[in-house]
């Protein structure tokens, strides 16, 4: 019989796509294992598009998760959240082997723990899911669009190619948000120096912003913002010839795609949080940059509006 590994996945997009070279390796290791992942729901349909899980979990209830997790009998619990919760659940359903971080007053949940290893995000995963390929050269995040994704965004945005994505939005607060009369004006560069179109895009809290922005920049850009799924998002960055992102979920899933992607750092680390992809730049002033500075403060947002729409433009045709 097969053996069962669930993996407890991270539950933001960007966190998501750093922590796929680890699982990709994971069933390298174990090709023959089956291997579920439990997510929040609103990530399923995001590791439908992977070709690892045999069988994706969702967190709905407490109850209803331990329930699911016994049910399928998994024998190891690779536990990539540094929660309380995220090792409780294995626990309470009796998963054998649970493997990850010390911290948040769960060292007794855990049967086995391994240290957080130093350089990249994406590094911290292989002990938890493939100790034995922590040393081995890493593969870049792979993402599997079906085609029904880039058939419905054509019912909402037809072209394809010749079009620059930029996604003013980030989910964890305005420290990571260039201003947006930044992105304005990066916008106008394009449309008065190149031929491509502008596409915005983002999340549902993006709208807004996107919107105020087309209205303001006028033909030759749209906004799609809050009104693609999680795949046809992926599909419209797949088509783009370059994304412009905030450090955000947009900028990993662009470089998961392999869209040339620049992105956008204040105060946190492009070498620790940088995008997995073959061809990026990030813009950043190093002169701004420090741990001292407190997220969501205002030395952290005068970070990121130091940084002028001519840096980032020059970084941008570098890509193209």
């Amino acid at each position: 019989m097969a053996e069962r590994i669930l993996i407890v996945g991270l539950n933001w997009i960007g966190d998501a796509i750093m922590s796929m070279p680890a699982i990709q390796a994971c069933r390298q290791e174990h090709p023959d294992a089956h291997i579920g992942i439990l997510v929040k729901p609103y990530l399923k349909p995001f590791w439908e598009m992977h070709a690892v899980p045999d069988q994706i979990l969702t967190l709905d209830s407490m109850s209803g998760t331990i329930r699911a997790i016994r049910d399928y009998g998994f024998e190891k619990a690779c536990i990539l959240p540094n929660s309380f919760r995220s090792a409780l659940l294995p626990m309470l359903a009796g998963v054998p082997q649970r493997i990850g971080f010390r911290g948040d007053h769960r060292r007794l949940m855990l049967t086995q723990v391994v240290p957080v290893p130093g350089g990249h995000q994406s590094n911290e995963y292989f002990p938890i899911v493939a100790p034995d390929s922590v040393d081995l050269v890493k593969e870049l995040p792979q993402l599997n669009i079906p085609e029904e994704a880039f058939l419905s965004l054509e019912n909402k945005f037809p072209e394809r190619g010749n079009y620059v994505v930029l996604m003013p939005g980030a989910a964890r607060g305005a420290s990571k948000m260039w201003p947006l009369e930044h992105f304005e004006e990066l916008a106008r560069r394009f449309l008065n120096e190149t031929r491509f179109r502008i596409v915005f895009a983002g999340g549902g809290g993006d709208a807004d912003a996107c919107e105020e922005l087309v209205e303001k920049l006028g033909d030759r850009t749209i906004s799609v913002a809050g009104k693609t799924s999680l795949k046809e998002w992926a599909a419209l960055l797949k088509n783009a010839t370059l994304a412009v992102a905030n450090d955000s979920g947009g900028m990993h899933l662009a470089a998961a795609v392999d869209t040339p992607v620049v992105g956008i750092y204040g105060i946190t680390d492009p070498e620790k949080t940088g995008p997995l992809a073959r061809k990026f730049r990030v813009v950043q002033n190093s002169s701004v940059r420090s741990r001292d500075i407190a997220r969501n403060s205002e030395a952290a947002m005068e970070a990121l509006a130091s940084i002028t729409p001519e840096q980032v433009m020059k970084a941008a045709l570098s890509l193209i």
